[in-house]
């Protein structure tokens, strides 16, 4: 599974970084979660779910503390009061639970078992604009399941390759046996571990022959984690990592927002235009991306009231839960 441990520093270092968190389980462990589904189906894949994500639940202490700091803001953002004792751990376990649920949703998807007639599109306008451009840079985030979105361009006069930006190291069990699953899928992975001038360059040839790209706009950066704008999300003060934005500014193609969230058993998708190419004055530059920021982070909000226990977001997003915020209470 991708719950994660932390790795060990000192006390005196700064908050760690969410890089620093490494996969728990197997691959061997994903591997016979696999073969239930797919010899007993879901039902009985849901039963055995259950203990292994208690389990990890249980145990993981960093994701528990951090579902529960995510949890307490959307409750206030939201006019509801905080959880707390047995509720609290109720409505964090829900949400953990539904993150290995979504698991057979990515197995189905890289299997091309899911096709653009299972998606709802929710926003045809920002659907069309996105077909409509030559080549587009695609911000999301760790909301519900991007990987039921390459449907969209797995087929028909709309196919295209897609290009995802990610960190390979986070989660490589994972990551690999999705590659085993089907090796022919039509997502290429840009690893940021590796991430040099070269790719940048690599990047732009490929918008301009009308690939899509994919960033993940809810992660600092792994090379360069003190590069964010801070902005309000879900009533606190959040880091957003530069470099995305600077990246789509340096493209220069149009920019889109677009979460894939499962609403009553059905997967939605919407995408939305979030900026146009323009020029931006060096001097500039820092309040452009503020404003990216601040608006990338309200969006995200919005999604995340929409669909609340579809953030899987399983460590220290704004840097100041402390170890108190792990106990029930």
């Amino acid at each position: 599974m991708s719950e994660q441990t932390k790795i060990p520093q000192n006390k005196t270092e700064k908050p760690f970084h969410w890089s620093q968190l490494k996969e728990r389980g197997s691959m061997f462990g994903i591997e016979v979660l696999v073969f239930i589904y797919k010899v007993f189906g879901k039902w009985l894949f849901k039963i055995v779910l259950t203990p292994v994500m208690f389990y990890f639940y249980v145990t993981g202490r960093l994701s528990r503390q951090a579902i529960w700091h995510y949890l307490d803001n959307l409750n206030t953002s939201m006019g509801e009061n905080k959880r707390t004792g047995w509720a609290r751990f109720k409505q964090g376990f829900k949400l953990y639970f539904s993150f290995g649920m979504a698991i057979l949703d990515k197995f189905d998807a890289w299997l091309g078992k899911v096709n653009i007639k299972d998606l709802e599109i929710a926003t045809p306008e920002g659907y069309q604009q996105l077909l409509d451009a030559k080549g587009a840079v695609i911000f999301s985030a760790h909301l519900g399941n991007m990987e039921i979105c390459r449907a969209i361009f797995s087929m028909g006069d709309n196919k295209r390759p897609l290009n995802v930006i990610t960190y390979n190291e986070h989660t490589p069990s994972f990551n690999n046996f999705l590659k085993k699953v089907n090796q022919d899928a039509a997502i290429n992975f840009i690893h940021i571990n590796n991430f040099g001038p070269d790719d940048t360059i690599k990047l732009k040839q490929k918008l301009d022959d009308g690939e899509a790209v994919i960033i993940f706009a809810d992660r600092t950066s792994v090379n360069n984690p003190n590069s964010v704008h801070h902005a309000p999300f879900l009533g606190e003060e959040a880091p957003f990592a530069v470099g995305p934005f600077a990246l789509a500014n340096i493209m220069e193609c149009p920019v889109f927002l677009m979460f894939c969230i499962n609403e009553q058993g059905r997967y939605k998708t919407y995408i939305e235009k979030f900026a146009d190419p323009i020029k931006v004055k060096r001097k500039e530059r820092q309040a452009y991306f503020q404003s990216m920021a601040t608006k990338f982070a309200q969006r995200l909000e919005f999604y995340c009231k929409k669909a609340p226990y579809q953030w899987y977001n399983f460590f220290n997003f704004w840097q100041k839960a402390t170890d108190k915020d792990s106990k029930p209470s």
